[in-house]
């Protein structure tokens, strides 16, 4: 299971503290407060360190995406919902780099699995849907997501190689691809409800229904 040091380092606030850009701007930063200290910056010292920063932090690489959260085969409910969660921080935190389109099926995925998995020990005894869905959260989506996420946007969206797909439309077809399987999956888990309440309805039927000779 995630633990909550682990789940910062993946919040936006963690990622970029242990980012590249940030690393390379604090050592330049801390560089320039070293050399006010031994040689003097003068008064606009400050400044030399803000700019310091933002330098190294304009010229390191962006870091690569990476969504997924490492767990195994036989996740808990409680490691696929933080799964979950991690996507749905990157939705916020790469909203300029997803296109509305790809973003508005995966919303619908993450709400299709989140219902799923609130359910989870109604699946134990259907050990396939069980591992489809956790291989949904756990590989499929974020592998999906996060390949898009580490290309260049203006690339994605419109180079396509040897007059194939661009990876935009690549990713819509997976992730709808993926939203059917979800959405099958999900009714399959409300159709026992369906049933449920159709036994229900006989029971009370067969209970309370009066015939024609007790009118």
């Amino acid at each position: 299971m995630a633990t909550s040091s682990g789940s910062f380092w993946r919040s936006a606030a963690g990622r970029w503290l242990g980012s590249s850009k940030n690393i390379l701007g604090s050592v330049l930063g801390a560089g320039a407060v070293a050399a006010q200290l031994v040689v003097g910056l003068g008064p606009l010292w400050p400044l030399i360190v803000a700019a310091s920063y933002g330098v190294g932090a304009l010229v390191a690489p962006r870091d690569r995406v990476d969504l997924r959260l490492g767990v195994g085969a036989g996740a808990s409910a409680a490691d696929l919902s933080e799964q979950l969660r991690l996507l749905r921080r990157s939705m916020k935190g790469e909203a300029r780099r997803l296109p509305d389109d790809a973003n508005a099926i995966l919303l619908r995925i993450l709400d299709a699995l989140d219902e799923i998995v609130a359910r989870w020990g109604e699946l134990a005894s259907s050990p396939d849907q069980t591992h489809v869905v956790e291989q949904m959260v756990l590989d499929y989506l974020p592998t999906s997501v996060q390949t898009y996420l580490n290309l260049p946007r203006t690339y994605a969206l419109q180079n396509r190689v040897d007059g194939r797909k661009t990876a935009h439309e690549e990713l819509l077809e997976q992730l709808t691809i993926l939203e059917t399987e979800s959405t099958r999956i999900r009714a399959a888990v409300y159709a026992r409800d369906v049933d449920a309440l159709s036994d229900q309805s006989r029971f009370l039927r067969d209970k309370f229904g009066r015939s024609d000779l007790e009118l």
